[in-house]
């Protein structure tokens, strides 16, 4: 028995290593591309989460959970921060981000010590993560504070449909580590949230659901975020130029041909957990 608990161990193991390696890979191929797509919606709920913080920011060390290319970051340095620091395991996407000094690292192992940090910033980052309770106790143990931030459960948009029916008419299948994490309701539920938080010894524990206007609204703002994500982007860099062309305007007509709903300016539900 002993040997085969050392089996599934190494095997789940293997499993998470394969998951990380995919998610790199998927965020290292939409780095160049992300600040004209993706980052368009998550700049504005970025702004939201840091303005809800559980404390002030000015003249605070902050740490920045899955940084990306630093738009939470650069919110809390125009928040008054006096330091951010930007963790992600995507080493392309800190190459491309320009709001904090940037280290490579997992969520879930953070290299820092006990209580170096005033705030946590985790904008959108939890929905990646398998090991939702060991981040969270990672966040509170070099943490004061955290700010976090998932899509609310149940939300959801019609370029996401679209542009998935359009990728793959184009041949497109969703990657294993995106088919596996996807959709990360447990990183939005509220009430699972604040039991974990509390659970990781986090106390005036309080998850709300904000609606966040992002501004976009035409068809072509929409594709670019729906195809600069980094399910998509391997797959979009595959493509030969006249391929990615093709691709990008069947999308945008058949979410031209959906009707006016989804081209009016694209709100976010947004579940923010805040705890000190």
């Amino acid at each position: 028995m002993v040997g085969d608990a050392g089996g599934s161990c190494d095997r789940a193991a293997e499993l998470n290593a394969a998951l990380a390696a995919g998610l790199r890979a998927g965020y290292d191929a939409a780095a160049d591309d992300w600040d004209g797509g993706p980052g368009k919606i998550y700049a504005p709920l970025a702004r939201a989460l840091v303005a809800v913080a559980p404390v002030p920011l000015a003249g605070r060390l902050i740490l920045d959970v899955g940084a990306g290319t630093g738009v939470a970051s650069r919110a809390a340095l125009a928040a008054g921060a006096s330091r951010v620091v930007g963790v992600d395991l995507s080493e392309g996407m800190l190459r491309r981000g320009d709001g904090g000094f940037p280290i490579a690292a997992d969520a879930a192992a953070l290299p820092f010590r006990d209580g170096c940090f005033d705030l946590v910033l985790a904008a959108f980052s939890l929905n990646h993560l398998e090991r939702l309770e060991t981040a969270l106790a990672e966040a509170r143990r070099v943490g004061g504070a955290i700010a976090a931030s998932a899509f609310a459960p149940g939300w959801t948009h019609p370029a996401k449909d679209v542009t998935d029916a359009a990728a793959r008419s184009f041949g497109y299948r969703p990657p294993a580590w995106y088919t596996t994490l996807r959709p990360g309701s447990r990183a939005g539920d509220p009430e699972v949230l604040a039991t974990l938080a509390a659970a990781a010894g986090f106390t005036q524990v309080q998850v709300t659901v904000l609606a966040v206007p992002t501004g976009l609204a035409t068809a072509a703002e929409l594709v670019s975020w729906r195809l600069g994500m980094a399910h998509y982007a391997p797959f979009v860099r595959a493509l030969d130029p006249a391929g990615r062309a093709a691709l990008r305007h069947a999308a945008e007509q058949a979410m031209a041909a959906t009707g006016p709903g989804p081209l009016i300016p694209l709100v976010v539900s947004m579940a923010v957990l805040t705890a000190r």
